[in-house]
């Protein structure tokens, strides 16, 4: 059984959304530059990471619109 969101539940869901897209993406994306930095990107662990953090974050994204 589902529950049913408040409207307090909501508003929180959206102000999270808009802190990931405002503050995390920007780090993010900010992250990957400086992986990308670091030369080889086979062998870059960081790079490999805040790649894979970025796109989890775009899927989230794409889920909560549906929603």
């Amino acid at each position: 059984m589902r529950e049913k969101l408040t409207k307090s539940d909501v508003e929180k869901i959206r102000e999270e959304i808009e802190h990931r897209k405002l503050v995390e993406r920007k780090e993010l994306i900010e992250a990957v530059k400086e992986a990308r930095s670091h030369g080889d990107l086979s062998e870059n662990f960081e790079y490999h990471a805040a790649k894979k953090e970025k796109t989890e974050m775009k899927v989230e994204s794409v889920i909560w619109k549906e929603c």
